[in-house]
């Protein structure tokens, strides 16, 4: 019995040794396995650290592309948008000839009123294109002058864009230069504020001539019950249309945005004083 449990015991004494010897086996191995992708992590590490050398100049070029970039847009954004202004001027011009040109054909009195409205329209449109280029021109150009200046001495952009800038800088010289004051003081402009003095005092001298008589006529062949209805119509056909005021407010406000207040006064007074005088001269007042 006591054999027995002898062998028992050394059973599992032996079966205990071989385990713990296969778990040192097992251990060896895990270590040296460890040992080996130690040494694999430290060649990734050094991988990694190599190529975050690497990247990280890449990582500045680009922020620097970006910025520069940037820069660049914004100096030429309002270049851009003023090269617009100038299409959008050139526009209305042609615009204001085709005007000019049925405006001159036009022969019905409302339809030509109605001409010189949208000439007049027309006028106020491209007035406000070349006060937009006038304020817009001198910080375009000084933005888009610092920016060549600066591409030219750091070398920043290859030679091919630097000379597109360079060359945009200089045609928006060359028209700030030639055109934006030929625009506002000799050209079109010039003409149709001068052409709408003409239409101004035209306007008055028609007003002026209306034979009264006929207008009363109009008058008594209207629904009035009375002489004082009569006479309001009479003066309201003296005093013109609603369309003839309107045409005349607006070409009186246009004449002085423009600095021609004094004409347009001296163009009314005239006519009211010559009216005066007519009315004097009439035996039947």
């Amino acid at each position: 019995m006591e054999i027995k449990e002898d062998d028992s015991t050394l059973i599992k004494l032996e079966t205990a040794c071989s385990d713990l010897k296969n778990l040192l086996k097992t251990s060896a191995e895990v270590e040296v396995s460890l040992e080996k992708m130690d040494k694999k992590l430290d060649i990734f590490q050094e991988s990694l650290t190599t190529a975050s050398r690497r990247v990280a100049p890449l990582q500045s070029l680009s922020i620097a592309a970006k910025a520069l970039d940037t820069r660049i847009n914004r100096a030429v954004s309002p270049a851009l948008s003023l090269l617009d202004s100038f299409k959008l001027t050139e526009s209305l011009q042609r615009r204001l000839l085709d005007i000019s040109s049925k405006l001159s054909s036009e022969k019905l009195p409302k339809k030509r009123l109605k001409r010189l409205k949208k000439y007049v329209d027309c006028v106020n449109k491209l007035d406000a294109a070349i006060n937009l280029i006038s304020q817009e021109c001198e910080p375009a150009i000084q933005k888009l002058q610092e920016v060549v200046e600066f591409l030219s001495r750091t070398k920043a952009t290859d030679q091919y864009r630097t000379h597109r800038l360079k060359e945009t800088l200089m045609t928006l010289k060359a028209l700030y230069e030639t055109e934006v004051d030929a625009m506002r003081f000799d050209g079109l402009l010039d003409e149709a504020l001068l052409s709408l003095q003409d239409e101004f005092e035209g306007l008055l001298q028609q007003l002026r001539h209306r034979n009264i008589g006929e207008m009363a006529a109009v008058a008594a062949q209207s629904e009035v019950d009375t002489a004082e209805e009569e006479e309001e119509v009479v003066a309201a056909w003296n005093l013109g249309t609603e369309l003839e005021v309107e045409v005349l407010r607006q070409i009186s406000e246009t004449l002085a945005a423009n600095d021609c207040l004094d004409i347009c006064i001296e163009i009314f007074v005239k006519n009211a004083t010559t009216t005066t005088k007519m009315k004097g001269n009439n035996p039947n007042d």
